[in-house]
């Protein structure tokens, strides 16, 4: 957490700015999703041309405005001396493609193939490109702070990530794990979370501290239940997720 009032402040300016620009790239996507037509897969390169222009201008804005973030941050800190922020190299097409085939593309196809309408079925596709592209578009955010953290001789490379809303077990398992050495930012489709630079007097956010106590109290919890995953990729946030999903239903 901040060490200053303004310093917070700005974390959470910066959060906001970040989800409008996400927002804003979903509502212009929405334009372009239907210049294919729905199961079409040679017309799908035509809307991946097209979306490549838009993610890319809409995550240079994300890039850019974690930098005036980053400048501002170090500012309000009191950190001393100058720290050019590090922006993140653009997207590239073939990154671009193939997450827009394996989430719009594949998710549309299956969707067809389990004898949903075309119009269903492009609603779907949708749902799942537009989690791949907001997170392809803060990736430019993202990518800037930790670059530009790690590169911070007087932060020691430290950052911690902010969640946003009721965040999932595995974004909640992170910023449980405080202050760390991003070398590269974890997200998920939808994610909303962000990160902010930890220097020497930074507190851990009351959030995140409540997450960690939550995951420890989630293999309590397990374990007296006698519902403990077992050789799962991750059996400690699989019981997270059983532990959240029992007090939701509760």
């Amino acid at each position: 957490m901040a060490r200053t009032a303004e310093g917070a402040a700005l974390t959470r300016e910066h959060q906001r700015r970040q989800l409008a620009i996400r927002a804003a790239t979903l509502r212009d996507l929405a334009l372009l999703w239907p210049t294919w037509e729905t199961g079409n897969i040679s017309e799908f390169s035509a809307f991946i041309q097209l979306a490549e222009v838009l993610l890319n201008a809409r995550h240079q804005d994300s890039a850019g405005l974690a930098a005036a973030y980053f400048t501002a941050f170090r500012r309000a800190e009191g950190i001393p001396g100058e720290m050019t922020p590090k922006i993140a190299p653009r997207l590239s097409l073939a990154e671009i493609a193939a997450n827009l085939r394996a989430t719009g593309l594949a998710g549309t196809l299956r969707a067809l193939r389990a004898g949903f309408s075309p119009q269903a079925a492009a609603r779907s596709g949708f749902v799942q490109a537009s989690g791949s592209a907001g997170r392809l578009v803060l990736k430019g955010g993202r990518d800037t702070i930790v670059r530009s953290t790690d590169a911070d001789s007087r932060g020691d490379g430290l950052s911690i990530r902010i969640p946003s809303g009721s965040p999932c077990a595995f974004c909640r398992t992170i910023a449980g794990n405080g202050p760390q050495k991003i070398r590269k930012f974890e997200a998920h489709d939808h994610c909303g979370c962000t990160v902010e630079p930890f220097y020497e007097g930074s507190k851990v956010p009351a959030a995140n501290e409540r997450y960690e106590r939550e995951y420890v109290e989630a293999q309590k919890w397990a374990r007296e239940n006698d519902v403990q995953a077992v050789g799962t990729e991750n059996d400690g946030m699989n019981n997270y997720r059983a532990y959240l999903a029992s007090r939701a239903g509760a």
